[in-house]
Protein backbone atom coordinates (compact mmCIF):
# COMPACT_ATOMS: atom_id res chain seq x y z
CA UNK A 1 0.00 0.00 0.00
CA UNK A 2 1.43 3.41 -1.15
CA UNK A 3 1.18 6.43 0.61
CA UNK A 4 -1.53 7.89 -1.48
CA UNK A 5 -3.77 5.12 -0.82
CA UNK A 6 -3.22 5.68 2.87
CA UNK A 7 -3.87 9.09 2.35
CA UNK A 8 -7.49 8.33 0.81
CA UNK A 9 -8.26 5.92 3.03
CA UNK A 10 -7.82 8.61 5.91
CA UNK A 11 -9.42 11.32 3.52
CA UNK A 12 -12.38 8.15 3.19
CA UNK A 13 -12.60 7.65 6.79
CA UNK A 14 -12.59 11.39 7.64
CA UNK A 15 -15.85 11.86 5.31
CA UNK A 16 -17.76 8.93 6.75
CA UNK A 17 -17.12 10.46 10.26
CA UNK A 18 -18.36 14.27 8.66
CA UNK A 19 -21.62 12.63 7.11
CA UNK A 20 -22.26 10.55 10.62
CA UNK A 21 -21.89 13.95 12.02
CA UNK A 22 -23.80 16.11 10.02
CA UNK A 23 -26.92 12.94 9.62
CA UNK A 24 -26.53 13.00 13.99
CA UNK A 25 -27.28 16.87 13.45
CA UNK A 26 -29.63 16.92 11.47
CA UNK A 27 -31.93 14.28 13.30
CA UNK A 28 -31.12 16.23 16.48
CA UNK A 29 -32.31 18.98 14.99
CA UNK A 30 -35.48 17.78 13.61
CA UNK A 31 -36.38 16.32 16.89
CA UNK A 32 -35.67 19.51 18.11
CA UNK A 33 -38.22 21.30 15.37
CA UNK A 34 -40.68 18.92 16.17
CA UNK A 35 -40.44 19.30 19.74
CA UNK A 36 -41.15 23.24 19.09
CA UNK A 37 -43.54 22.89 16.86
CA UNK A 38 -45.49 20.40 19.53
CA UNK A 39 -44.66 23.16 22.34
CA UNK A 40 -46.47 25.67 20.02
CA UNK A 41 -49.26 23.87 18.86
CA UNK A 42 -50.00 22.81 22.58
CA UNK A 43 -49.31 26.77 23.85
CA UNK A 44 -52.19 27.61 20.74
CA UNK A 45 -54.15 24.82 21.92
CA UNK A 46 -54.19 26.39 26.00
CA UNK A 47 -54.75 29.71 24.49
CA UNK A 48 -57.79 28.98 22.32
CA UNK A 49 -59.08 27.67 25.38
CA UNK A 50 -58.45 30.20 27.74
CA UNK A 51 -59.88 32.65 25.00
CA UNK A 52 -63.27 30.53 25.14
CA UNK A 53 -63.61 30.55 28.83
CA UNK A 54 -63.41 33.78 29.00
CA UNK A 55 -65.57 34.49 26.10
CA UNK A 56 -68.18 32.18 28.65
CA UNK A 57 -67.62 33.82 31.63
CA UNK A 58 -67.98 37.14 29.20
CA UNK A 59 -71.11 36.51 28.16
CA UNK A 60 -72.64 34.79 31.51
CA UNK A 61 -71.79 38.35 33.20
CA UNK A 62 -73.22 40.45 30.34
CA UNK A 63 -76.18 42.28 31.34
CA UNK A 64 -77.45 45.57 30.69
CA UNK A 65 -76.22 48.16 33.51
CA UNK A 66 -79.45 49.67 35.43
CA UNK A 67 -80.62 52.67 34.62
CA UNK A 68 -80.77 55.09 37.50
CA UNK A 69 -83.83 56.62 35.64
CA UNK A 70 -85.23 53.15 36.04
CA UNK A 71 -85.88 53.77 39.98
CA UNK A 72 -86.86 56.59 39.91
CA UNK A 73 -89.64 56.09 37.47
CA UNK A 74 -90.84 53.22 39.64
CA UNK A 75 -90.85 55.86 42.86
CA UNK A 76 -92.75 58.15 41.09
CA UNK A 77 -95.35 55.81 39.63
CA UNK A 78 -95.08 54.38 43.05
CA UNK A 79 -96.73 57.79 44.58
CA UNK A 80 -98.59 58.73 41.67
CA UNK A 81 -101.00 55.04 41.77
Amino acid sequence: MGIKDQFQDKANELKDQAQKAMGSAREEADERGRQGQDRARQRGQEGRERGQQARERGQQGRRPAPDPMDELRDERDRFQS
